[in-house]
C-alpha cells in the first residue's frame, strides 16, 4: 500500500502503528462491551424464576396396549404427579412397562394386591 501512495516506508509504519493503537482501543471497547452483555445475560439467567424443574425418573410416554397377566407383575407404581401424563410402571420379572391408569384390568389387579 505504501508503494502505491509514493510514501516512505517510515511515514507508512508509522501511521501503520496509529491506526493500529485505534484499532487496539476499538478492539478493546468491543471487548468490553461483549463481556458486559454476557455478564449481564449470565446475572438474568441465574436469577430468573423461570428454572427448568428436573423431570422425574419414571414418567410415561408411550403405553402398552396390550393385558400383561397379572401371575407376571411384580410391582405396579403410580408415576410422579409431575409426570405430563399419569400412568403405572408395571414391574415384571423381566422388564418395565407403562400402563394407562383408566385400563379397567389394572385397576382390577392393584384392587386385589392391595
Amino acid at each position: 500500500m505504501w508503494c502505491r501512495l509514493r510514501l516512505s516506508q517510515t511515514t507508512e509504519t508509522t501511521h501503520y502503528q496509529s491506526v493500529k493503537k485505534i484499532d487496539f482501543k476499538s478492539e478493546t471497547m468491543r471487548a468490553s462491551s461483549m463481556c458486559l452483555v454476557f455478564g449481564l445475560v449470565l446475572l438474568m439467567a441465574l436469577t430468573s424464576e423461570a428454572q427448568p424443574k428436573a423431570v422425574p425418573k419414571r414418567c410415561c410416554f408411550s403405553f402398552v396396549d396390550f393385558q400383561i397377566p397379572a401371575s407376571k407383575i411384580v410391582t405396579a407404581l403410580k408415576t410422579d404427579p409431575e409426570c405430563p401424563v399419569p400412568g403405572f410402571v408395571v414391574t415384571t420379572p423381566r422388564t418395565e412397562f407403562c400402563v394407562k391408569p383408566d385400563e379397567e384390568w389394572i385397576q382390577k389387579i392393584l384392587s386385589r394386591k392391595t
